[in-house]
């Protein structure tokens, strides 16, 4: 047989690789977040792991309703997103116990949108010949955004928590400002 010509993967899904960079990069983690209660004295160590738990059951949650949503709304869904990244470190890096556990609900809400809907993005921007590599591709963009935005995050932390909050922030607000340039052309399911 003779193989199918190679089509290119379409300009929507690098721009859409571009938003989900732009948002991981601004993404503080969770280890980030539970250093900063720790060595801040506002939960012992050993409520780290309930903490964490917590976050996932938001993220269990937060994956079902975005998905939910991105079936009946689209991709403007993905708003959502920019906005929990910033509250989870606004929070995240705030004083008191109260806050900080809001902060990594918030975190474990953005990461079930980063772990459902963000993916099913893919299938709508890409034609199935070409998903399988698409899926490879952003899989890659979004593993690399996020360890540039750990590293980020952590180098920022050494000067100032706040400054971390600032710098997230900006990057949420871009990725807010290319969202409609994205939404605008993602087929609604």
């Amino acid at each position: 047989g003779t193989a199918e010509p190679r089509v290119a993967l379409p300009a929507m899904f690098w721009r859409y690789c571009g938003f989900t960079a732009t948002t991981m990069v601004g993404f503080a983690t969770f280890g980030l977040l539970s250093f900063h209660m720790v060595i801040h004295g506002v939960v012992a160590p050993a409520a780290v792991p309930l903490i964490y738990a917590a976050a996932m059951a938001a993220d269990a949650l937060t994956a079902l309703a975005s998905g939910w949503a991105y079936d009946r709304l689209g991709a403007k869904t993905l708003a959502a997103l920019p906005v929990l990244s910033l509250l989870a470190a606004a929070l995240g890096f705030a004083g008191g116990v109260t806050l900080m556990v809001l902060g990594a609900l918030a975190w474990g809400a953005a990461v079930g949108i980063q772990e459902s809907t963000l993916r099913a993005v893919v299938a709508d921007l890409v034609a199935a010949p070409r998903r399988a590599t698409a899926y490879g591709v952003f899989a890659a963009a979004l593993g690399a955004a996020t360890a540039v935005g750990g590293a980020l995050t952590g180098w920022l932390y050494d000067i100032s928590p706040g400054l971390v909050v600032a710098v997230v922030a900006g990057i949420q607000a871009l990725a807010l400002a290319a969202l409609p340039f994205i939404r605008s052309r993602v087929r609604v399911p």
